[in-house]
Order: C-alpha cells, then sequence, then structure tokens
C-alpha cells in the first residue's frame, strides 16, 4: 500500500455505525491535519487533530502494557 500526503479533503463512508436520531453509517473527511467524523444524514461535525488521535493511541498502548506486566508481576507472586 502506498500513502501519499492529502491535498484536497477526501471523505469516505465507514463501516462504523453510531446512534444518532437512529442508526447511521459515519463519515470521515480527511482534511489537512484533521479528521472530521459526521453520521450520515446529518449536519453536525465533530473534528478531532490527528495528532491528538496518535498521542491517545500511544497512551492506551502503554497503559495496557503496564496492565498486562503488573498482572504478570502479581500472578508470578502469587505462584
Amino acid at each position: 500500500m502506498s500513502t501519499s500526503s492529502v491535498t484536497s479533503p477526501v471523505t469516505r463512508e465507514t463501516c462504523a455505525y453510531v446512534r444518532d436520531k437512529g442508526l447511521r453509517a459515519v463519515l470521515v473527511t480527511i482534511t489537512g491535519g484533521l479528521i472530521e467524523l459526521r453520521a450520515k444524514g446529518l449536519r453536525t461535525r465533530e473534528c478531532v487533530d490527528i495528532s491528538s488521535i496518535y498521542y491517545a493511541a500511544v497512551k492506551q498502548r502503554v497503559a495496557r502494557e503496564r496492565a498486562e506486566k503488573k498482572a504478570a508481576r502479581k500472578a508470578r507472586r502469587s505462584a
């Protein structure tokens, strides 16, 4: 898979669904450094900075790794 920079907004319909005034598909628009999310058929948009998403994912991974490590230590102590 090749990568390219985004010069103009790109919108895609995802396979994710949300319950917002009924069951609706989620539309994603990538514009520069932002990702806009909205339910299909609605005008309300939620904007998220891509770097914020990346840092949130890193924090979640680190927290999960710490929890796994702690559980492994606890299992070794009790065994």
